[in-house]
């Protein structure tokens, strides 16, 4: 059905067969029927309160599954655009224009700043709602179907608009893989404010499908995501499961096959990837997608192929995905690369890069190497404010934590010695954000490091480093040379800085001048000692940092020798005027360019390490 409305797919399996069971949770148990009764009834309400013209925004402010699809539904049944958020997080910045807000009673105090906007409470207006019919609306609808945000993994989430052209093509692309019938029984355990519930419910309702939000009642299909998708496999199979379709984060080689082993004969595994733009429709990996076998598969993560309608990208290893319904591509914010015909491979975030030893670092890398330790499952690194590595390893199963020398030991001759790890912390999961995607920000310093961090900032105790010296003296150099600019001033210009024929207050506005000569010159010679440990050491090259280092110095200390020069040199002195110009003026605005380059190199590298 391409180019249809969402809304009218789960119509058609309305219609299909109204008493089939489209919903189960631990509590409520919804036929399609019932589903479509109580979304009409509530697109009515939508009309008559918020009179909803077609492509208006209707907030989502509740993260009770079932409320979720009734109110969703609703508001694409009445022409609207849908978005779930959080209602125990402030409100997104995407959502203050919209025209309503669904929620319920038991969060309405959250709710309360609200201007001009109806606040329909599901379960307090349930009377009002109850009165309207159930039938379907009639209603105009525009292409416009839901705002999608993503999981935030290169900053804070963004709203994405997708239309209903697009989550139609990509529900379509969707079903030839993952053939899903009106007997499965699909459990989907994203929570309901994220893009991976918002596939998962699409997919299973336009199929006709259960939707299963519960793990206490048969299934035959997992939705999940990889730590999920392990800890339902760890026990007894499950029976009649038949496919496992994993998504929202990396699931390395090596834990595909392991997880493909957990399941019965014939059963599927799948892992599913695609961003918000693409409506989660992006590409899709399976074993037999492999010319053959893959040596260290621990160290390889596989995307797989596209979906029908998709296409793959890779410019200077950046990833980009066409939608599937043939709009513009999008950048990922991922890198990879594709080995021929192969399927295509991950190799890491853009986001997640960081300058270490003057050179952009990927710990992805790193991480693929500590993956093949024997005594390491899971593993992240991060850097320090010092600048050392820290890796982060969760043991295998009835492993310890191997030892650093161990660790170093292991990794020497994969990589340079240079992203070797300082220390390794041993976790027993490594964190997570709501949406099942690894945390890097949830990392915490070894106590070693919080401590000489603690001590650096506050000057009590803590190890001599030559960073210390080094601002140390350059203190020092600087109230020396302040003291000193000030008595050589006579000696080496005599008469500059004489005011004695000038009126006040002009007098002192001139004062003031020399003492801010002074200042700066201080300034400069200080910064030339302290200066490399206060300039950045990310995002910009060593030599252009030096460079932009030594400019500063310039253009801070110059003041003081360039302002006396030109005091004394008469106007009309063409030789030594022109000699000045080039001596200082010509430096001084090459020095200006240079720390301009180093601060836009800063800000660019800055800005792609923030991925999209």
């Amino acid at each position: 059905m391409s180019g249809g409305k969402l809304h009218q797919l789960f119509e058609g399996r309305v219609r299909e067969g109204q008493d089939r069971t489209a919903v189960v949770t631990d509590r409520v148990e919804l036929t399609y029927g019932q589903l479509d009764a109580r979304a009409n009834r509530l697109a009515h309400h939508l009309l008559d309160v918020a009179h909803l013209e077609p492509g208006d925004l209707v907030a989502i402010r509740t993260l009770r599954a079932p409320d979720v699809l009734v109110a969703a539904l609703a508001v694409l049944k009445a022409g609207g655009v849908f978005a779930v958020a959080s209602p125990s997080r402030p409100e997104p910045k995407a959502l203050t224009g919209a025209r309503a807000v669904i929620s319920n009673l038991v969060h309405s105090g959250r709710l309360t700043d609200l201007p001009d906007k109806p606040l329909i409470l599901l379960d307090g207006h349930a009377a009002a709602i109850e009165e309207q019919p159930a039938v379907p609306v009639d209603a105009p609808v525009g292409d416009g179907a839901s705002l999608l945000f993503t999981a935030g993994t290169s900053g804070k989430p963004k709203a994405v608009a997708v239309g209903h052209t697009r989550l139609t093509a990509a529900y379509e692309a969707c079903s030839e893989v993952f053939g899903l019938r009106p007997d499965d029984r699909v459990l989907v355990t994203g929570r309901s404010d994220t893009l991976a519930f918002a596939a998962g419910w699409l997919r299973t309702l336009c199929a006709g499908a259960t939707l299963v939000l519960t793990t206490r009642v048969p299934y035959t299909v997992a939705d999940t995501d990889p730590a999920t998708a392990a800890a339902l496999l760890a026990g007894p199979r499950v029976e009649g499961l038949r496919l496992v379709a994993v998504g929202g984060e990396r699931l390395r080689l090596d834990e595909h096959l392991r997880l493909e082993r957990a399941l019965a004969p014939g059963a599927r595994l799948i892992s599913v990837y695609g961003t918000a733009e693409v409506a989660g429709c992006g590409t899709w990996f399976e074993t037999d997608q492999l010319p053959g076998p893959t040596v260290h598969p621990e160290r390889h993560v596989f995307l797989g192929q596209p979906f029908t309608g998709v296409r793959t990208k890779i410019h200077g290893k950046h990833i980009w995905l066409t939608p599937p319904d043939g709009g513009d591509a999008v950048p990922t914010g991922d890198l990879g690369q594709r080995h021929g015909t192969g399927p295509l491979e991950y190799l890491g975030r853009m986001a997640d890069r960081f300058r270490h030893d003057g050179r952009q670092l990927n710990p992805y890398l790193i991480e693929a190497r500590l993956a093949t330790h024997p005594k390491v499952r899971d593993a992240l690194v991060k850097r320090s404010q010092h600048g050392s590595l820290i890796a982060y390893v969760v043991p295998t199963a009835q492993q310890s934590a191997p030892q650093l020398e161990a660790v170093r030991a292991h990794l020497r001759g994969m990589g340079p010695a240079t992203e070797l790890p300082s220390a390794v912390i041993s976790l027993t999961a490594l964190p997570r954000t709501s949406a099942g995607k690894l945390d890097r920000d949830g990392l915490v310093l070894p106590a070693e490091q919080h401590a000489e961090e603690t001590t650096r900032h506050s000057g009590k105790g803590g190890p001599v480093t030559a960073s210390d010296v080094l601002r140390t003296v350059g203190g020092l150099m600087a109230f020396v040379s302040f003291f000193a600019s000030l008595i050589l001033t006579d000696v080496f210009w005599p008469g500059s800085t004489d005011l004695s024929i000038v009126p006040s207050p002009w007098a002192g506005f001139f004062r003031g001048l020399y003492f801010a000569e002074h200042l700066a010159f201080a300034a400069g010679v200080g910064f030339l000692f302290a200066g490399p440990t206060l300039m950045p050491r990310t995002g910009a090259p060593r030599a252009l940092t030096a460079a932009a280092h030594l400019s500063i110095v310039y253009l801070l200390a110059s003041w003081w020798p360039q302002d006396n020069f030109y005091r004394l040199a008469a106007k009309q002195d063409w030789e030594r005027q022109a000699a000045l110009v080039y001596a200082f003026n010509v430096p001084l605005m090459l020095a200006a360019a240079v720390v301009a380059l180093w601060a836009a190199v800063l800000g660019a590298s800055s800005r792609a390490d923030e991925g999209r």
